[in-house]
């Protein structure tokens, strides 16, 4: 077992990918809370969406992997585990950079700068997300790139939203006029995560159900 504490230098304000395994099948979600806790034992916290594949799969088997992301990590890594469902797809199936960690779970190699491997201690679940209280069994610093942040990937990394190129439709039942891609011609696309928010207007105080950001970080469509 490997315990390289310098890993924890790379775990500030980046972006993560923790992946989990149950049954033979592996599942990986990207998310934006991981925070050290405890130095000893050496502990942290990992926040995940319930509405995601992997948070069931920690849920139900306790184990999971972290590998912190780096600034050349490319758009399609975020789009395949972040926006795309694995309830029947492999999410490593196409990926040739990655080890198996004793607990079972992947993590990345050629796109992140450190991993954790770790158990889960405790949880909290709230609303939309649980707070998994992680005992960390292995820890190492993979490479030398920049952690990315999640201001590098809003500005360097996230390309924007592109609808389809199909002629907007009215719907038979409403009449109302669609746009591109079959979303309300008044409707908010999430820039982190992707979710629609289908509406006139977009509310001040409306928090993404996904990614619970902020009305800010939404974009009409």
């Amino acid at each position: 077992m490997t315990l390289n504490q310098n890993a924890l230098f790379q775990i500030n304000y980046g972006l993560f990918l923790v992946a989990a395994n149950e049954n033979g099948k592996d599942n990986a979600c990207i998310v934006n809370t991981v925070m050290q806790v405890t130095q000893n034992p050496l502990r942290l916290l990992v926040s995940i969406n319930n509405q995601n594949l992997t948070h069931d799969m920690v849920k139900n088997t306790g184990k999971l992997t972290i590998s912190v992301l780096t600034e050349k990590t490319p758009f399609s890594v975020y789009k395949h585990f972040g926006y795309q469902s694995g309830k029947q797809t492999d999410k490593f199936a196409d990926f040739d950079d990655v080890t198996r960690c004793a607990n079972g779970c992947y993590r990345l190699n050629r796109n992140s700068s450190a991993f954790f491997c770790g158990t889960v201690y405790d949880s909290i679940a709230l609303t939309t997300h649980t707070l998994f209280l992680i005992d960390v069994t292995a820890a190492d610093v993979v490479s030398s790139e920049r952690t990315v942040t999640y201001d590098y990937y809003q500005n360097n990394v996230k390309q924007p939203y592109k609808p389809t190129a199909k002629k907007p439709e009215t719907t038979k039942a409403t009449g109302e006029s669609k746009d591109a891609d079959g979303a309300p011609k008044n409707s908010y696309v999430c820039k982190v995560c992707g979710y629609v928010y289908e509406g006139e207007s977009l509310p001040e105080d409306f928090i993404c159900p996904i990614c619970k950001h902020g009305a800010s970080d939404f974009e009409k469509i």
